[in-house]
């Protein structure tokens, strides 16, 4: 099982983020720690973290583009092309401007390079819906568009996340029910073969509900520095 540690801007001092990684250090379990680091610590921390435990990335990078760009973090910046993953799409970047269109450049930039790119995809919406047959469609057609330039050689470095925008706490945590994301899975299976995390509020009491569920891994936001809930998580 993948667990994804999304920091997001919650430390903001290197020496906070040293601290979490050491006490995760110390956790014997048999998942997988995939950490994503915010790109401006990432230049400071890459090469303090020696450990093979866990996967260092980033989340957000830029799109390669011909053209000098200011203010954007890239791929080929020094010790950022090291990086394991990128996270690209999270619903905090339709907060700050990004749409389908900016995700799908960065997609189809960043597919050739070594590093592995967790894409983030939804039904771009707020409202709950009742049924996942509202969502099916969008879902359907959002992600085909994302996708419908990755070459098949690329399909190894390709990790999908679905991301509900109405399952995040701070819209409210509308939190699916086992029968919506098990109609979800069964939909997804029958149509791609990427590894599937889940993310939107995500915690230990969560982790006792969805038990059953056939998700690769999970996203973590604000229990990425939660020490007590990762232990209940990860053992």
């Amino acid at each position: 099982m993948i667990y994804v540690l999304n920091f997001k801007t919650f430390l903001t001092k290197e020496k906070e983020y040293l601290k979490i990684i050491n006490q995760l250090k110390k956790i014997k379990t048999k998942n997988d720690l995939w950490l994503a680091l915010n790109p401006y610590f990432y230049f400071s921390l890459r090469r303090k973290i020696k450990t093979r435990k866990f996967k260092i990335g980033l989340q957000n990078l830029g799109f390669i583009f011909e053209k000098p760009q200011t203010g954007e973090i890239i791929y080929h910046f020094e010790l950022i092309d090291r990086a394991d993953f990128v996270l690209l799409g999270h619903s905090e970047r339709y907060r700050l401007g990004e749409n389908l269109e900016i995700l799908k450049k960065k997609i189809d930039s960043l597919q050739n390079e070594k590093i592995n790119l967790l894409i983030f995809f939804s039904e771009n919406s707020y409202k709950v819906p009742f049924e996942f047959s509202e969502i099916k469609n969008q879902l359907n057609q959002n992600l085909n568009f994302l996708l419908s330039s990755v070459k098949k050689e690329n399909y190894s470095k390709i990790y999908l996340v679905y991301e509900p925008w109405w399952a995040i706490s701070t819209e409210g945590g509308q939190i699916p029910s086992k029968e919506f994301l098990n109609k979800f899975l069964n939909w997804y299976f029958e149509n791609y073969k990427f590894p599937i995390l889940y993310g939107g509020s995500f915690n230990s009491k969560l982790k006792k509900e969805y038990e059953d569920l056939k998700f690769n891994g999970y996203v973590l936001g604000k229990v990425s520095i939660d020490l007590k809930e990762l232990k209940l998580l990860l053992l």
